[in-house]
């Protein structure tokens, strides 16, 4: 009978301990973030003097440096000189608890994709694109829980982690 109590006594402590380890969790999937990216694009800015609509977003997650890469392609145009530039963003995920987001911040523009591009095509226009872009950039939002319908968001955030399928926030 006591092992049978103690058996009892240890499995409510054990399932306490794996409820409590998944409360305070939340994962958004790629899918969901994928969805959420494609209800921002296409889209087109107009800077320096230049136009420039950006579409095709496709996204990247980097598990091991933990941080996002958002691919686009970019058509722009200044003074009848037409380009057409795919390239790529990278940013860190962070959580904004007044808009109950996950938002791709501190942009850097990387050219490795377009470097290519770049070299065949010199101009003006892609030395201004490649200077002023992530200044003009719109935020970008991966997730917006008031549009995922999720209870699950909290009012502050204490660590995201980016896995292969999915970006679990913690809280």
């Amino acid at each position: 009978m006591r092992s049978l109590i103690t058996v009892c006594v240890a499995l409510v402590v054990l399932s306490f301990s794996a409820s409590a380890e998944d409360h305070g969790k939340h994962r958004v999937s790629v899918r969901e973030i994928n969805h959420q990216l494609n209800q921002q694009f296409p889209f087109a800015l107009d800077f320096n003097g230049i136009k420039a609509a950006f579409f095709a977003p496709k996204l990247v997650l980097n598990v091991l440096e933990q941080h996002v890469i958002v691919e686009f392609s970019m058509l722009a145009q200044r003074q009848g000189e037409r380009i057409n530039i795919p390239f790529k963003l990278t940013g860190h995920i962070a959580f904004d608890p007044i808009h109950r987001q996950l938002i791709l911040n501190d942009l850097l523009f990387d050219n490795a994709l377009a470097r290519s591009e770049l070299v065949s095509q010199p101009s003006k226009v892609v030395e201004m694109i490649k200077e002023t872009i992530v200044e003009h950039f719109p935020a970008i939002t991966l997730a917006d829980f008031d549009f995922l319908g999720s209870s699950l968001a909290p009012e502050t955030s204490i660590g995201l982690l980016i896995q292969a399928r999915h970006v679990q926030l913690s809280y």
